[in-house]
């Protein structure tokens, strides 16, 4: 019985040896590999302006904030966002706001205005810094009253290759540097109340979107409106974590209108919803991803579910090889919608940038395996009256 017992040991120890050896060897191998793909730092002016703008937030932070707001490029902090606003007792990982002076909120909000066209950054700073009311007065003891995180993503300093995620309720942007491009998918935008300020946020992806749809002809209606289909994002925000990485987009392809089948003033009206998104981004940025949308723009599809005006709840999408685009009112109060979420990705895998596809979690049970601080599993929201 003794002799069998060491026999276990001995096994054991070998087993837990081997794997430790093993862990070593492919963590070596994915430092390599994900050194290989680091870009060297650009010299183009528009690039060194982000760059710039990042580092003097970094600048502005004690050792203890940027250490927690730092991971590696590809760390599965990457994909840890959600629509949802974190609870008092939650911490999803990088810095909150509320632990932010004004200097440093500023210079973070410097940062923001760098990467985002003005239309964009209009947006997110509706979105931010109108949220604290809405939580508050559902309920104060539960909700952060300002329930968003940043997590900043290699540096600038050394690396040509380097980004940030902001993310909390009603918006996820997850943007990458790599040498001179730059990239803003996954983006999650949404708002409730729909009007703030005065502003009616995301009037142009609604307005657009409608037009669009009145002037196609009851032939391209058919094809266009899923009548026996409900409402909801495909592909938007998990409730802690992204389960969309590396998704299999296949199964939409030929459901909805084609953009071939669009007559010239059809397409260029679908353009025109696609910058809606598109340029939410730096223009210099946005343009090169509007040229790999307009290689495939005639395998672009267009699908729509619910009303026709604008007092309806609408569900859209537009997704081309170079693009996913959802919109879905959420809610309504006052006789008309008053909350909704968009989503824009990148179908063809380029979803958080290269780094995502060799780095970090490719699943679901994965990503759980590895990672220990996803504690909160709620799935409603809400909307408020304006």
């Amino acid at each position: 019985m003794l002799r069998k017992t060491l026999f276990i040991l001995v096994l054991i120890s070998i087993a837990c040896i081997l794997a430790f050896t093993l862990n070593i060897l492919d963590s070596a191998e994915s430092k390599a590999e994900n050194a290989k793909e680091i870009a060297d730092i650009s010299e183009k002016s528009s690039i060194v302006t982000l760059a710039s703008a990042m580092k003097s937030f970094r600048e502005s932070l004690s050792d203890t904030l940027l250490a927690d707001a730092s991971f590696p490029l590809g760390h599965q902090e990457s994909y840890s966002w959600s629509n949802l606003p974190p609870s008092n007792n939650y911490d999803r990982g990088g810095i909150e706001f509320s632990e932010l002076s004004i200097d440093q909120l500023t210079l973070f909000y410097e940062v923001l205005k760098a990467f985002l066209s003005d239309e964009g950054y209009t947006k997110v700073s509706l979105v931010t810094k109108k949220s604290k009311a809405p939580l508050t007065e559902i309920n104060p003891n539960f909700w952060k009253s300002r329930p968003y995180y940043i997590a900043l993503f290699g540096n600038p300093e050394t690396d040509g290759s380097w980004g940030f995620q902001l993310d909390g309720h009603h918006l996820g942007l997850n943007l990458l540097v790599h040498g001179d491009e730059v990239i803003i998918v996954p983006t999650h935008i949404g708002t409730s109340p729909t009007t703030i300020d005065g502003a009616v946020v995301l009037k142009e992806e609604r307005v657009t979107a409608l037009t669009l749809l009145e002037s196609l002809d009851e032939k391209q209606r058919e094809k266009t409106i899923q009548s026996n289909s409900r409402r909801g994002l495909k592909v938007g925000p998990g409730s802690t974590t992204d389960p969309f990485l590396n998704y299999d987009y296949s199964d939409f392809v030929g459901i909805g209108l084609k953009a071939s089948e669009m007559n010239d003033g059809q397409k260029e009206q679908l353009r025109k919803l696609l910058k809606a998104y598109v340029y939410n981004l730096e223009s210099e940025f946005a343009d090169v991803w509007m040229k790999h949308i307009d290689a495939g723009l005639d395998d672009t599809y267009f699908v729509w579910i619910g009303g026709m005006t604008e007092k309806d709840s609408i569900y859209y999408r537009v997704f081309n090889p170079a693009i996913w685009i959802e919109f879905n009112d959420e809610g309504r109060s006052g006789g008309r919608p008053n909350h909704i979420h968009t989503i824009t990705r990148s179908p063809n895998g380029n979803d958080y940038g290269i780094f995502a596809l060799n780095r970090g979690p490719k699943t679901l049970l994965e990503h759980y395996t590895l990672v220990d601080h996803h504690k909160v599993n709620v799935s409603f929201d809400y909307f408020v009256s304006e």
